[in-house]
């Protein structure tokens, strides 16, 4: 816009309005309603049709909406858990070589092999197990195949078997009565009559002080008591507590070969097992050969899977194993004859 023009306008923007005529106003209003009133309605506008483009990525949002839903579902899925369940005579043979027998409870891993011997019996899920049996699990299912059962376990019940090279104890004997004789009396005196048992007394009654009822508190988060002891030489017996509110257990441990052996941490240390509740009866776990020292610790966990608390760490030493066939040098040996003095005549 040019100056002179921009002069004029703001002149003419000065200058005063002059007033309306009322009539043509009021004229003026009533023809626009009016025409407002007998015209018809404008069309409304037509949506603009969707590009190539965005009718694509809307395909695109549907299928990953699909893909999301699918995989919650897989994901939120309960996986099976595999449990043994009251066995007898039973060893677990893991992944990594470590054999444990008996560990009523405890949740198979992936590859673990379940053996049966004679005699034994286990129970895995809703599957009963008899004596020569090997499961497998195998993609979290269990393989079943029947062999030759081997021979038995070492079990609690066969403690009362006195170990080879123990002592048998003889049972005791049951002392005989007493005969008594009398010197120089041909009859035996009656025996005398038996005293009448004192009465019974009837405990007092309660008094109003020991009946009032004692409030319960509730039990104690406590730590779980683990219970370890060496049996048979290289094998070591494993037992603990239940914990209130635990929703499973940890076993780790951690052995050395040569020196003191470092106290399990979880998680970082080897887990032996996972258990939903304390094995009964109490499990057994081999020793590996070499190791003089093992260290095991128990951690009671939450339903999340966080732990609740930790048991103490319990040593144990154990002897090294001796190889009884092997040739003793001392007893292959051959005595060299010594020379025998002869006395001087």
């Amino acid at each position: 816009m040019s100056r002179p023009v921009r002069r004029s306008l703001e002149e003419a923007g000065r200058r005063p309005v002059l007033p309306v005529d009322p009539a043509f106003a009021t004229t003026l209003e009533a023809r626009l309603l009016a025409v407002a009133a007998t015209a018809p309605p404008p069309p409304e506008p037509a949506p603009p049709a969707p590009s190539r483009l965005k009718r694509a990525f809307a395909a695109l949002g549907v299928a990953a909406v699909v893909m999301a839903l699918a995989l919650l579902a897989v994901v939120t899925r309960p996986v099976p858990t595999l449990e043994l369940l009251a066995p007898s005579n039973v060893q677990v043979a893991l992944v990594d070589g470590t054999i444990l027998e008996d560990p009523g409870g405890l949740l198979l891993p992936e590859g673990a092999v379940v053996t049966v011997s004679s005699s034994g019996s286990a129970r895995i899920g809703d599957t009963l197990l008899a004596p020569g049996d090997v499961a497998t699990i195998h993609d979290g299912q269990l393989e079943i195949r029947h062999e030759p059962p081997i021979g038995v376990v070492g079990s609690p019940s066969a403690a009362a078997t006195p170990r080879p090279g123990a002592t048998p104890q003889s049972p005791t004997p049951t002392p005989a009565p007493r005969a008594t004789s009398t010197a120089g009396s041909a009859s035996t005196p009656p025996p005398a009559p038996p005293r009448p048992s004192p009465r019974p007394t009837t405990p007092p009654a309660p008094t109003a002080t020991t009946a009032a009822a004692t409030p319960s508190l509730a039990p104690a988060v406590v730590r779980p008591r683990l219970r370890v002891r060496l049996v048979d030489g290289r094998r070591i017996r494993v037992t603990w507590t239940e914990t209130y509110r635990a929703k499973g257990y940890v076993l780790v441990v951690s052995v050395s070969r040569s020196g003191p052996a470092a106290d399990p941490v979880y998680p970082g240390s080897r887990v032996l097992g996972e258990f939903t509740v304390p094995p009964v009866p109490a499990l057994r776990y081999r020793v590996p050969n070499g190791v003089t020292e093992v260290r095991l610790m128990v951690v009671a966990l939450r339903k999340d899977g966080s732990v609740l608390r930790r048991s103490r760490v319990v040593t144990v030493t154990v002897p090294p194993a001796v190889d009884t066939a092997a040739p003793s040098a001392e007893a292959d040996a051959t005595p060299t004859a010594l020379p025998t003095p002869t006395q001087a005549p």
